[in-house]
C-alpha cells in the first residue's frame, strides 16, 4: 500500500512540475511566477481578469511564498525555453547578474511607449538601469517614511521636526516620559535601516558613494555618522527590536511613537489595528542634518522582469503594456495599498498623500534603499555587522564593524 501511494505522489510531483514549468507557448495567459505569493496571488489574477476583460494579453500568477525556493526554481529555468514569461525579482545587484548572463529582455523603449505614459514615474527607470538600458518595470513600489503616532505627538506637545535638532529633542522629550521614540523589527536583514537613514541625512552624496564602491566603509565621515548612530542607541531612542507584528502592535498601543516603514504600512494598522489614517498617525521624511539641503526618501521598487528564452516573452511585453493602465492598478491601490502609478487614487491620506509627496523632485531625493543598492555579499556581512554594532555599540565595535564590512567591499568591487 506504501508503495502504491509512494508512486501516485511521485506521479501527481511530475504532473505539478510539468503545469509549473510548461511555459507553453499555445496557452493564452503568461505565466507570471511571484514570491509575492499570498493574498497578493487573488489581487494578481483580478488585475489579470481586467487586462482581458479590456482586451489585452493575461496572465497567470504562480505565486510562492518561500523565498529560497522560489529563487532556485527561476534561476534553475531562465536558460530554457520552459522559464516563465515574467517574474518578479530584485533590483540591483540581482538584477545585474541576470543581465550579466542575458537571460533577461532589455524594456528601455516599453518605458517611453507605455509604462511613463500610463504615469509611471520615470526616474524609477534608474532602479532598473543597467549600463544605460532598462531591464524592469515596477511590481511594486514601496516608499519609506517615519510613521508617527499622533495621540503620543499631542499628549507631549511635539511637533514633525524640520530639522535634524528637532528631531533629537522629539526623542528627548519621548525618552524623559518613558515612551520608546523609535520602535524596531528584529528582522535580520533589518539593521540596514536606521543605518542607511543616518548615512543620507547625513550626506546623501556619501551614501551614493558607498554603495557604488567609491567611498570606503572606513572613510572618516563614515565614522562620524556611526558616531551619531552610537550616541542615539546609547541615549536609549531605539525600542528592544521584536518580531514586525508586535512592532506595529506597540506603536498601535501607545508603547513606541515613531517607526520607519513603507508608508503601505498604513493599509496594516487601519485593517488590523484599527488606526485612522491621518487621524491617528501619520508620516513624515527625516530631516537633513545640513540646513537647506533636500530630504531624502528611500524606496524599494520590486521589478518585474522578462524572460528572454522563454517561448512568452513576446505576450510577456503585451501583458506589461496593459498592466500600468489606470483600471488595473486601481485595483493594486484599493486591494493591497500599492500605489505604481499618478493616475490613479487612494483614499488613504497617508499612503497615498506620501506617495505623490516623493514625486516632488525639488523637495526630494528619492535613493534605492541599501538592501538594493549594495552588492549582495556585502549586504549579508553589512546586515549581521550592524546588528552586533547596535547591541554591543562601544567604539571598538564601530570600528570593528566598519572594518569587517570595508572587507566585504574591497571583495566586491575590486
Amino acid at each position: 500500500m506504501k508503495k502504491i501511494v509512494s508512486i501516485s505522489c511521485i506521479v501527481a510531483v511530475l504532473m505539478l512540475l510539468a503545469s509549473c514549468g510548461s511555459g507553453d507557448a499555445s496557452s493564452s495567459e503568461v505565466e507570471f511566477y511571484t514570491d509575492k505569493g499570498g493574498e497578493n496571488v487573488g489581487i494578481m489574477n483580478s488585475m489579470s481578469d481586467k487586462i482581458k476583460d479590456d482586451g489585452g494579453v493575461g496572465f497567470k500568477t504562480v505565486g510562492y511564498t518561500e523565498v529560497t525556493a522560489y529563487e532556485t526554481t527561476v534561476q534553475q529555468s531562465l536558460d530554457s525555453d520552459k522559464a516563465p514569461g515574467l517574474f518578479t525579482w530584485w533590483s540591483g545587484d540581482k538584477l545585474k547578474k541576470l543581465v550579466d548572463n542575458d537571460l533577461v529582455v532589455d524594456l528601455t523603449k516599453e518605458w517611453k511607449d507605455y509604462y511613463e505614459k500610463e504615469g509611471v514615474n520615470p526616474s524609477l527607470a534608474d532602479a532598473f538601469t543597467i549600463d544605460g538600458k532598462v531591464y524592469a518595470a515596477p511590481f511594486s513600489v514601496l516608499y519609506n517614511g517615519i510613521l508617527y503616532n499622533k495621540h503620543i505627538f499631542d499628549k507631549y506637545n511635539l511637533e514633525v521636526p524640520e530639522t535634524w535638532d528637532d528631531f533629537i529633542k522629539v526623542c528627548d522629550t519621548l525618552k524623559a516620559n518613558k515612551i520608546d521614540p523609535i520602535g524596531l523589527k528584529n528582522d535580520p536583514w533589518a539593521s540596514f535601516l536606521w543605518f542607511q537613514t543616518l548615512i543620507a541625512s547625513y550626506d546623501p552624496d556619501l551614501y551614493v558613494g558607498l554603495t557604488n564602491g567609491d567611498i570606503k566603509y572606513t572613510d572618516p565621515e563614515m565614522k562620524k555618522v556611526m558616531k551619531i548612530w552610537q550616541k542615539m542607541i546609547k541615549k536609549g531612542y531605539f525600542g528592544e527590536p521584536v518580531d514586525p507584528a508586535s512592532q506595529i502592535k506597540m506603536f498601535s498601543s501607545d508603547k513606541s511613537a515613531m517607526v520607519y516603514e513603507p508608508t503601505v504600512t498604513s493599509a496594516t494598522l487601519k485593517k488590523d489595528y484599527n488606526m485612522e489614517p491621518g487621524k491617528d498617525f501619520d508620516v513624515f521624511v527625516p530631516p537633513s542634518m545640513t540646513a537647506n539641503a533636500k530630504k531624502v526618501i528611500f524606496f524599494e521598487a520590486s521589478p518585474i522582469v522578462v524572460s528572454k528564452e522563454s517561448k512568452q516573452s513576446g505576450d510577456a511585453k503585451k501583458v506589461l503594456q496593459s498592466f500600468y493602465k489606470k483600471d488595473v492598478q486601481q485595483i493594486f491601490v484599493d486591494e493591497a495599498g500599492i500605489i505604481n502609478t499618478d493616475n490613479t487614487k487612494s483614499d488613504d491620506p497617508v499612503n497615498g498623500s506620501f506617495v505623490k509627496e516623493a514625486a516632488d523632485a525639488n523637495k526630494y531625493q528619492l535613493l534605492v534603499r541599501y538592501y538594493e543598492a549594495t552588492p549582495s555579499e556585502v549586504v549579508t556581512v553589512a546586515t549581521d555587522e550592524l546588528w552586533k554594532f547596535f547591541y554591543n555599540p562601544t567604539d571598538a565595535m564601530l570600528d570593528d564593524t566598519l572594518n569587517t564590512i570595508q572587507k566585504a567591499a574591497d571583495g566586491a568591487f575590486k
